[in-house]
């Protein structure tokens, strides 16, 4: 367990190492929600994209991704310990006192971001809480965070978490209220 004021001071300081390869980021989880302490350091991010075909065998152009090009310089230059690099969830270890912090990133699209705000801000029962709503209303909320489901099975677009909200019938609260 990490103090609030510990954990955050560490989630800053590697935002802003990050900051600059992103279109948007956002700390979430337990920090998020103001708790005391915390178990990690989630983050949530749009990576910046460029295309390029100096990386493929056959000149076909592919998306590279900034924020992957400076974890991997912060991995070479001993500041993370990489734990899983995955192209959804990145999972690695920034040095602190009294021992190293975990760190959760979670890869978002402009679709994917209000969902994955609400999802990966938590906390578990106010997620299980939501999900039973849209239950309730034939509708899914996908633990993933890649959206959320009308009845007919189709991926209803929303703008924000309180659209997310609106779209449950249920009031909105504050992160630090989802307890």
């Amino acid at each position: 367990m990490f103090s609030y004021p510990n954990a955050s001071r560490t989630a800053h300081d590697f935002m802003s190492r990050i900051q600059d390869v992103c279109n948007k980021y956002e700390i979430v989880g337990s920090l998020r929600r103001q708790r005391d302490f915390v178990n990690d350091i989630d983050i949530l991010v749009i990576p910046k994209l460029y295309e390029t075909t100096e990386m493929t065998l056959f000149a076909e152009p592919v998306m590279v991704s900034l924020l992957d090009q400076r974890l991997d310089k912060l991995a070479a230059d001993g500041f993370i310990k990489w734990d899983v690099n995955g192209p959804r969830i990145k999972r690695f270890f920034v040095p602190a006192r009294p021992k190293p912090i975990p760190v959760d990133i979670y890869v978002a699209t402009t679709t994917t971001w209000p969902t994955l705000l609400l999802i990966r801000t938590g906390s578990r029962n106010h997620n299980i809480m939501l999900a039973r709503k849209a239950n309730d209303l034939h509708m899914i909320l996908k633990a993933d965070g890649t959206g959320l489901l009308s009845p007919g099975g189709s991926l209803i677009s929303v703008t924000d978490e309180i659209d997310i909200f609106r779209q449950l019938k249920v009031k909105f609260r504050l992160p630090q209220e989802r307890e």
